[in-house]
């Protein structure tokens, strides 16, 4: 993306991603406080080149946890108007990504990654904390909240 910024600017692009879902036994749901928004977010991120939605939530998943996934369920994709995001920076784009689920993560939880993520934190579904508007979307397209 970085790449194709320096030929479009801010003006918007369609983006595709990937989202993770990862639930702890007490079926809390893990969080992301991001770094280049400062809010609360599901851990995920763009695709690059060659990379298939699957393989993007992989990357994105270990990159931002630590956490090696064995397995993901995709359970669904959001795109469209209703994805559209300008960043602080000015950069707009269209999300189109798929939302995952997690299985049988391994590794151990990173405590902080200053490039990407403030903080990680699970939370309790009816208790969430000031989520992304994006976020939001994804969460309420599988139906984690109304």
């Amino acid at each position: 993306i970085e790449t194709l910024r320096q030929y479009v600017g801010e003006r918007p692009i369609i983006a595709p991603g990937s989202a993770v879902i990862v639930l702890n036994e007490k079926n809390e749901l893990l969080l992301q406080l991001r770094a280049d928004t400062n809010d609360w977010g599901l851990p995920g991120g763009g695709m690059e080149l060659g990379d298939s939605f699957e393989e993007t939530a992989q990357k994105e998943l270990y990159e931002e946890t630590g956490w090696n996934v064995e397995e993901l369920k995709l359970i669904g994709i959001a795109s469209g108007k209703e994805t559209y995001y300008k960043y602080p920076n000015g950069d707009e784009i269209y999300n189109a990504t798929a939302i995952y689920k997690a299985i049988n993560i391994t590794g151990k939880l990173k405590e902080k990654e200053k490039d990407e993520t403030k903080a990680l934190q699970y939370f309790p579904l009816d208790n969430l904390p000031q989520l992304n508007y994006i976020s939001k979307i994804f969460l309420k397209k599988v139906g984690y909240i109304s």
